[in-house]
């Protein structure tokens, strides 16, 4: 099951560098080398603000008391 899985990623980027006229190498390092990394960070940011947002509504309002 898992080399299904493998085999049919290994696929699709196959497919996509046909179409794209990339290299399987270089779409394989655009996704999991710079993409993935970069929204990792985006979200964690995303993450990191929406957090500091509740934490000065709730100071605010001090829902403890």
């Amino acid at each position: 099951m898992i080399n299904d899985f493998f085999n049919w990623c290994v696929l699709v980027l196959e497919i996509m560098a046909e179409h794209t006229g990339m290299s399987y190498e270089l779409i394989n390092i655009l996704i999991f080398v710079i993409l993935q990394p970069l929204l990792i960070a985006i979200f964690f940011y995303l993450w990191r603000r929406e957090r500091h947002k509740f934490r000065e509504i709730s100071d605010f309002y001090d829902f403890r008391k």
